[in-house]
Formats: C-alpha cells, sequence, structure tokens
C-alpha cells in the first residue's frame, strides 16, 4: 500500500442513495403499460448494468426501446424524491474537506443521475453514465475515464459499489474496489468491505495499495 486515497469513486444506486422502491415504481410502470410479465424482482438482480444489457439478459431485447421509454419516464420524475442513504452526505463532506476527490460512475441514465446527486452538496469531479459513449460496466472503461477525468492515477483511486458488476468493473480497470455492505448485493469473496456509510470518510486514511 502507498499514499493515500486520492479519488473515491462511488455507485449510486444502493451506495450512495437507496432507490429500490423508485425503480420498483418505474418497473411496474413498464408492466402495467407495456404488459411486460417479467417481475421486478428480476430485474433488481441485474441492477448495475447498462439498460439494454438488462433487457438482453431478461430476454426483453425486442421490446427494449419502449421499455426504456416508459421506465426513464417514470424513474426521472421519482428522482428528486430518491433518498440518499443516513450517513452518506456527511461522509462524503468529510472526504471532500481532507481533499479527496469525489466521483460517481452509475448506469443510471444522466437525467436521472444529476437530479438525484443534486440532493447532496459536495463537489463531484467526475459524473460518468451510460451516454458517455462507452462501455458500461463490468467493462472498465467508465472508472479508466473517471480517473483520468479527475486526473487521478488508477492506483491512488478506490471504488465503491454494492454488486459484483461494480467489483467485476474494478477488477478489470486495476483498481481498488471496497464493498458498501448496506447496499443491495452481496459481498464478493474477499473483498474489503465498508460495514456502514460513516466509515466513508475513513477512505481519507486509507492506503490505495
Amino acid at each position: 500500500m502507498h499514499g493515500r486515497c486520492a479519488l473515491a469513486l462511488f455507485d449510486l444506486d444502493g451506495v450512495l442513495v437507496d432507490s429500490r422502491d423508485a425503480m420498483e415504481e418505474a418497473w411496474e410502470a413498464v408492466q402495467r403499460d407495456l404488459g411486460v410479465t417479467v417481475p421486478f424482482a428480476a430485474y433488481f438482480r441485474e441492477i448495475g448494468r447498462p439498460f439494454g444489457d438488462i433487457m438482453e439478459r431478461l430476454g426483453l431485447e425486442d421490446q427494449a426501446e419502449e421499455i426504456e421509454r416508459v421506465y426513464r419516464a417514470t424513474a426521472l420524475r421519482t428522482a428528486p424524491r430518491v433518498p440518499a442513504f443516513p450517513g452518506v452526505e456527511a461522509a462524503l463532506a468529510r472526504l471532500a474537506i481532507a481533499g479527496v476527490k469525489l466521483g460517481v460512475v452509475t448506469s443510471k441514465a444522466r437525467p436521472q443521475t444529476y437530479w438525484t446527486l443534486a440532493q447532496f452538496d459536495v463537489p463531484f469531479e467526475t459524473v460518468q453514465t451510460p451516454e458517455d459513449r462507452h462501455p458500461g460496466k463490468p467493462s472498465p472503461w467508465p472508472l479508466l475515464i473517471a480517473a483520468s477525468e479527475a486526473r487521478t492515477d488508477v492506483d491512488d483511486a478506490v471504488f465503491i459499489g454494492d454488486m459484483d458488476v461494480d467489483c467485476d468493473a474494478a477488477r478489470h480497470a486495476g483498481m481498488r474496489f471496497m464493498h458498501a455492505a448496506w447496499g443491495y448485493g452481496s459481498r464478493p469473496a474477499g473483498v474489503d468491505q465498508l460495514r456502514s456509510a460513516d466509515e466513508i470518510s475513513d477512505l481519507a486514511r486509507l492506503g490505495t495499495r
């Protein structure tokens, strides 16, 4: 290990904000308006990937465009009221005060992402969404581009996520990964864990290698 964490990158859903109810509301709109019978639980297991990839994995690629239109319309309406997990905003503020750069790497659409992030009174050095014309997670590209935009070496960055796809993206990027225990997914074997949102601020004292 060397140095301290210079850049903390976060997944959004399940790490910074608790958006499960909003996602379920959007999926219910898809079921109601388009007659889709795939249960929300099946959709929810795939979150973290780009929306088009999820549709393929669920066998819904033929309806993907219509599904995305209905889903995004509902999700955009609910985005401003998606709550942060308790303790997250204060922990982010402590990180920023300590001089750690902050960023977000998410598979959520850009408009929803910015509406959701508006509740945080901290500066985000980089925000990566699927519209940025590079492969989404588990590809390493969103993390590598985020580090480049933040002018930080990958060795001095940490990605905090809650799903296997987050861990895979970090591994492919050669970036340290930490699992958010309060999120939606189980901790991958052998991965370090943040047990509560309050521990986010401890990243300021973390060596990255």
